[in-house]
């Protein structure tokens, strides 16, 4: 009988560390630290941006004049089912990147053409040359833009299972830096974080 009791015991124990086993969120690879959430993150765009900023800075960028190359955030495209603030991830990563002091970037080449920074530059330079109000001598010409040396785009994909308690969606941000005058790629890297998320 006492036996008995002791068996019962230890499953019970295993019962109860098994229906605890499972974290909310996880990140790859298993040395990151877990957050108790349901969709990406805060934590995770720092993770990401971390990872990519320090990866990239230890890519040499070159230019022919030897200064600090320019950079364009091109396209950073969300192919999941999730809302990711891709906008959010560009901005943070271009923050870091600036705070180094190794990269300028030009939101003059901005992805969006005539949209968002791009456009708010284009109207202030129309409002220079073709309104009449600016005086001459301050205006800003045409033609006088710096041109990005490097592009900077990105992909985030996601992969899903699911079993009868949760579902694990497996995010893939990728970055790649392409060279404008070569087409070259010179830079590329991932970041992957997975995310148990329990159903309800």
């Amino acid at each position: 009988m006492i036996e008995r009791i002791k068996r019962l015991s230890i499953l019970l124990v295993l019962a109860l560390l098994s229906g605890c086993a499972t974290p909310r969120s996880v990140y790859v690879p298993g040395t990151e630290a877990g957050v108790g959430s349901v969709g990406v993150d805060m934590y995770d765009y720092q993770i990401v941006v971390e990872k990519m900023v320090t990866s990239m800075l230890k890519r040499e960028m070159k230019t022919d004049d030897g200064k600090a190359p320019v950079v364009s955030l091109g396209a950073i495209y969300n192919h999941t089912p999730y809302n990711v603030e891709v906008r959010m991830i560009g901005e943070d990563i271009r923050a870091e990147v600036l705070r180094s002091g190794k990269v300028k970037f030009s939101t003059a080449t901005d992805y969006e053409k005539r949209g968002g920074e791009s456009g708010d530059l284009y109207k202030q330079l129309e409002f220079q040359n073709e309104s009449g109000h600016v005086d001459p001598a301050t205006t800003k010409k045409y033609g006088r833009i710096v041109g990005a040396d490097y592009v900077l785009f990105g992909n985030i994909y996601s992969v899903e299972r699911a079993n009868a308690r949760i579902t694990e969606a497996n995010f893939k941000f990728t970055l790649t830096l392409t060279e404008v005058k070569t087409g070259l790629v010179v830079w590329s890297d991932t970041q992957l974080i997975r995310k148990n998320i329990p159903k309800r």
